[in-house]
């Protein structure tokens, strides 16, 4: 209503500023049914110029659109009575309509049932042609199908329903990924194997499963989501992740044969998610490992264009996290996370990227064993470093990227990426970091390839981390 308010304000002063005479609207009249609701929408024409009524009538005109009456219709004329511009305004809001089972007009691969709880559109309820609109930018991100045609309407012959009818074809979208670096500096190989199974059988179940190993750690985490539980609007997840890291003991341990020792951390969580809206992912976890109980609360946003290689929208995540020791003691301590990224257009096919993240740990001064830091290092974050082979309590960080993209097919980018962490002990204050890089993805039918070669501030140019990426989609 704001933005309305001031365009309007803008019209009249513009042509205040044209000088000569300016036609206002001194009156409003309305000659069809309508209701003190529709009277204030449009009361901001009376004084403005004589076209400033219509973007509030197009205002006016959506709100019953998206309110189960879409054939809505607000028509205007000016009148001049006794030197006065009278706005005569007739309202037809035609019959309310309710929206039926979505359908889909492709083979999508999945099952009807499922399909129509994917689109987020629930029968029964007004229609919304901006929700439409949303449920299938939502369906594009989520990736399980491509889309053929644009979504029709179809009105139910005998009731006040109106069908959506999508054309969405499967898509392949599960993956198997595999990643190897290289430190020319170090002379380091580290590799990650990632299998993502999406919508498993068409039911929407979806199972990911990461690997790492690298000289000094290893790193495996499963994810596993079993979707609207009981006919219910929530998913049950299940999570677990295994870290084992080689350490140099400052004093050796008794056990440990030599001046090095394991720590290994094992954590299986449950919890349950739900879609708030089309953008919206919140959900709540318990957890437990051999020492510890934890419980999290999650918040996603996404509003992302497409799935492979994005060129606009926003993805939000926060996640808060409550460890306790068990037996309860004074250890406990609140880890909190949050990061974003948007992409916007640019020229043609250019497109920029803006990243952030950032993370701390309370309160700071609660005692901690490594495993319980944040693992940093790697594509993810901070890409000069090897991957989780660096251990804090708290960081923050930035990126700036620019994208050459060439449809689904082709990505170049350059990117900027400065950032802060807390030192470990025996080390105290933050440091500094700041990495750069190019980055290549290249798309041929079910394959990709994906490079990329990243540097630290002060680093020798030939002693960056490359990272080579082959990955299947199936």
């Amino acid at each position: 209503m704001k933005k309305t308010v001031l365009y309007i304000l803008f019209l009249t002063a513009f042509a205040l500023a044209k000088g000569g005479d300016v036609c206002t609207v001194d009156s409003v009249a309305w000659v069809s049914e309508h209701d003190a609701f529709d009277e204030v929408q449009m009361e901001t024409a009376k004084g403005a110029t004589c076209d400033a009524w219509k973007p509030l009538a197009d205002k006016l005109v959506r709100y019953y659109e998206n309110s189960g009456f879409i054939a809505a219709r607000l028509q205007g004329t000016l009148n001049e009575t006794d030197g006065k511009h009278v706005l005569t305004l007739k309202l037809d809001r035609g019959f309310a309509w309710v929206w039926a089972p979505a359908e889909n007009l492709d083979s999508s691969g999945t099952k009807p049932e499922v399909f129509r709880r994917l689109t987020g559109i629930s029968a029964g309820e007004p229609v919304s042609l901006t929700d439409l609109e949303r449920s299938e930018q939502k369906l594009a991100r989520i990736g399980y199908f491509e889309k053929t045609a644009p979504v029709r309407l179809f009105r139910d012959p005998a009731r006040n329903r109106i069908v959506p009818a999508y054309s969405m074809r499967k898509a392949n979208f599960s993956t198997a990924e595999g990643i190897l670096t290289y430190s020319s500096e170090e002379d380091v190989w580290e590799g990650q194997v990632d299998i993502n199974l999406f919508n498993i059988a068409g039911t929407a179940r979806d199972l990911q499963l990461e690997g790492f190993t690298g000289e000094d750690s290893r790193h495996l985490e499963g994810y596993y989501k079993e979707p609207w539980v009981f006919g219910s609007a929530w998913n049950v997840v299940l999570r677990g992740r295994f870290d084992e890291e080689t350490l140099v003991a400052d004093v050796q341990e008794p056990d440990s044969g030599a001046g090095e020792y394991i720590e290994r951390l094992i954590v299986g969580e449950a919890g349950v998610t739900r879609d708030i809206g089309f953008d919206f992912t919140v959900g709540v976890f318990f957890g437990i490992s051999e020492d510890d109980k934890y419980s999290s609360f999650e918040m996603s946003y996404v509003s992302l264009d497409r799935f492979v290689l994005p060129r606009r929208g926003w993805r939000l995540n926060a996640a808060a996290t409550w460890k306790m020791d068990r037996p309860d003691s004074l250890d406990n301590f609140l880890s909190a996370a949050a990061s974003a990224v948007a992409y916007y257009p640019l020229y043609g096919n250019f497109i920029s990227r803006f990243s952030g993240m950032a993370g701390g740990i309370f309160p700071t001064d609660a005692a901690l064993r490594r495993t319980d830091l944040f693992a940093l290092g790697g594509p993810e974050n901070f890409k000069g470093l090897h991957y989780r082979s660096l251990r804090s309590r708290a960081y923050g960080l930035s990126e700036f990227a620019v994208l050459w993209q060439d449809g689904y097919d082709l990505s170049v980018e350059i990117f900027y990426l400065p950032g802060l962490y807390r030192r470990m002990a025996p080390g105290h204050g933050w440091a500094r970091e700041q990495d750069y890089g190019v980055g290549f993805t290249q798309y041929r039918g079910n394959w990709s390839v994906n490079l990329y070669y990243a540097l630290r501030n002060g680093e020798n140019y030939l002693d960056g981390i490359i990272g080579f990426g082959l990955k299947t989609l199936f």
